[in-house]
């Protein structure tokens, strides 16, 4: 009964990554003409407008915004997140940045353990070595083929990975008994407040250039679909779901990949579904109660 009852959280997050994984291809369209930290801050202020009459309604305020724990949120939350992933995609491919989010839940279990003295069961670990062997098997096609991939987008990527991970288990810890609304709000804010001064100062040094139809609508879905949306899901979810295995559904990425691709008539090759396969059965391993 109580897998039953949990099922929807289950579901939330899954969403949230399906959501952020078609998210990768859109912020490369989103990138011409924008500069990360410009496109960083209206994707935030779209997720916030679209979210604030919700959480208005369930308590929040903009005092909220002013807290050490607030800025925490946004600094490592969706700010931070946002900012290096947008530098990243710029000199790394967006099929690498979603097999990279494979590390995931690696950093998971590490926060998980140090922050919320997690149990590190055998499910778990096993359904980890799985997982991450899945990714290494499906991205060793790409390596060979992405050539614009630099060693700082690598890293980069790395890095938000990271941001995203202690985000997680931090807000999991200090925000339990918070709105999903509320928190997601004071994500955005406090992200926006940390992203703007820099976004205005990209504006000063660059020249801006008016984003075409496609980078308009690829904003569009990225604040609403990515942002509010996405954010929403995923911190539903963390409410009753153990934050390691909440890290495992982020190597569904390149199993959501290889499912897109298929409907975008790209070759597929043996070695990508036998990753995406290996993937699967890790997120069931670790989602299994028992042995």
């Amino acid at each position: 009964m109580s897998s039953i009852r949990n099922a929807k959280y289950y579901i939330a997050l899954f969403s949230a990554v399906f959501i952020w994984s078609s998210a990768f291809i859109v912020t490369k369209v989103a990138l011409t003409g924008l500069g990360p930290f410009t496109l960083s801050a209206i994707r935030i202020t779209i997720a916030f407008t679209i979210l604030l009459p919700f959480a208005l309604k369930r308590g929040f305020r903009f005092k909220n915004l002013f807290t050490r724990k607030a800025f925490l949120y946004g600094i490592f939350g969706y700010g931070g997140n946002l900012v290096l992933l947008s530098l990243a995609l710029m000199t790394c491919t967006a099929n690498i940045s979603a097999i990279i989010h494979g590390l995931f839940p690696v950093f998971m279990i590490l926060f998980g353990y140090t922050l919320l003295s997690e149990r590190i069961t055998r499910n778990k670990v096993l359904g980890i070595v799985f997982s991450v062997s899945g990714v290494v098997i499906a991205s060793i096609g790409d390596l060979s083929q992405n050539s614009e991939t630099t060693l700082l987008g690598l890293l980069l990527v790395t890095i938000s990975v990271l941001t995203w991970a202690y985000y997680s288990v931090y807000s999991k810890k200090n925000a339990a008994g918070m709105d999903t609304f509320v928190l997601s709000e004071i994500c955005f804010g406090t992200g926006l407040i940390c992203i703007l001064p820099f976004a205005i100062i990209e504006q000063l040094f660059t020249d801006f250039s008016m984003p075409n139809t496609g980078a308009i609508f690829s904003l569009l879905y990225l604040g609403i679909m990515s942002g509010a949306l996405g954010i929403v899901l995923w911190n539903f979810g963390l409410k009753k779901i153990d934050s390691t295995i909440a890290g495992i559904y982020f190597n569904l990425m390149p199993v959501i990949g290889l499912f897109l691709a298929i409907f975008a008539h790209e070759r597929i090759a043996f070695l990508q579904v036998s990753g995406c396969i290996l993937i699967l059965v890790g997120v069931f391993i670790c989602t299994k109660p028992g042995k």
